[in-house]
């Protein structure tokens, strides 16, 4: 009886040390996974949820991601939306834990989604990067370059006519932090 002690207790040492082991390289390869993804992936798995990102400006961009490109997400909130550039970010709150494993690769870069705003002759603001909120350019998109855009200032409020328009500036994409539609 002794003896069958002696191997049930061995054996059950055995089962532990495996389920051990398995456990780690579980572990272990959740984690090398998670270094191998990037931040667009980590943020499509977050489609739907209010996101709240810091670009260092006064103030925050708070709203529910709709969409996510190359280096830029897309926050609605309250009609308005604001396109972000990640590059400035300085920190975005409000992610859950679970990220999406094979996310699609977001193919569309600021300036596409730039050239949708230049369409529609939408007033904007332009929050240019490492800037005050007071230094927002308001205006509309007029044409989109590989990496730069023409923004026509407007007065906030006012439509756009040619009697109305203060000048207009050639803004390099990185410059800018945000872009959000005016209502």
């Amino acid at each position: 009886m002794r003896w069958d002690a002696l191997f049930a207790d061995m054996e059950a040492q055995l089962a532990a040390a495996r389920e051990s082991v398995q456990e780690s390289e579980v572990s272990e390869r959740l984690r090398t996974d998670f270094a191998g993804m990037e931040l667009a992936g980590r943020l499509h798995s977050q489609a739907g949820r209010l996101l709240k990102v810091d670009l260092g400006l006064p103030g925050s961009f708070e709203g529910v991601l709709t969409h996510v490109g190359r280096g830029w997400i897309v926050l609605e909130s309250g009609g308005r939306s604001s396109v972000i550039a990640l590059d400035h970010a300085v920190f975005i709150a409000g992610m859950d834990r679970f990220s999406a494993a094979g996310a699609p690769a977001a193919r569309l870069g600021l300036a596409s989604a730039l050239r949708g705003l230049s369409r529609d002759r939408a007033a904007v603001r332009v929050y240019p990067a490492g800037q005050q909120a007071a230094a927002a350019l308001d205006g509309s998109v007029d044409r989109v370059g590989k990496d730069f855009f023409e923004l026509t200032l407007i007065p906030r409020g006012e439509p756009r006519r040619q009697g109305n328009v203060r000048g207009v500036y050639v803004l390099p994409l990185q410059s800018v932090a945000a872009i959000c539609s005016v209502l």
